[in-house]
């Protein structure tokens, strides 16, 4: 079995939900919800001990959470959780913009489009793959995080990381990033597009 010591606390994209909900809800509210939503989190890691470490990562914890607030609030789960994920993935812009600012990353990052495409697909299912020295293109089809939630009854949840990756794509410098649709939202693909801006 799996160490099950890691929790929501613990995670470094999910650990600041809880200052949101203090925000929203005030303190005393915003505890009755980080536990239950730990108590989901914990639930969903013993039902899986052999789970992928994306589902442990990222689908256990948007789960639990959307879960929680959904149990106390009914029908705010999904604007809150969405609310969260584009305020993380601006702070994560801020990290990407500030690590591809170092001489020459961006252009590094240009030269390995070819393995950074793959790498970013791995484990999705692709169409109109397209990886040139000015451009990549992709239309995902098929997600594997927002699989995983449909198979847990959940799948709103993954919206709140589309939105975290709608913003934190924006921070690479030397890359435009364009996506104006989304699997967890309903759409047929994800379509990622990245152009050079050098």
């Amino acid at each position: 079995m799996k160490d099950m010591s890691n929790t929501l606390k613990k995670s470094f994209v999910f650990k600041r939900f809880y200052l949101e909900l203090v925000e929203k809800y005030g303190t005393a509210r915003a505890k009755d919800i980080w536990n239950y939503a730990e108590n989901e989190f914990l639930g969903l890691r013993i039902a899986e001990p052999s789970a992928d470490k994306a589902s442990v990562s990222y689908v256990f914890p948007a789960v639990a959470l959307y879960r929680s607030v959904e149990h106390f609030y009914p029908g705010e789960a999904l604007s809150v959780t969405r609310d969260f994920g584009t305020k993380m993935g601006l702070r994560l812009q801020r990290v990407f913009r500030k690590v591809t600012a170092l001489p020459g990353i961006p252009s590094v990052i240009w030269k390995k489009m070819d393995c950074i495409a793959a790498k970013m697909s791995d484990g999705y299912e692709i169409k109109n793959l397209e990886v040139t020295e000015e451009k990549c293109f992709m239309d995902v089809v098929s997600c594997p995080l927002y699989d995983k939630a449909l198979e847990l009854g959940t799948p709103e949840a993954v919206q709140m990381i589309c939105c975290m990756d709608k913003e934190y794509m924006n921070g690479f410098r030397g890359v435009n990033y364009k996506r104006t649709k989304s699997v967890a939202e309903g759409d047929d693909c994800c379509d990622y597009r990245l152009t050079k801006s050098l």
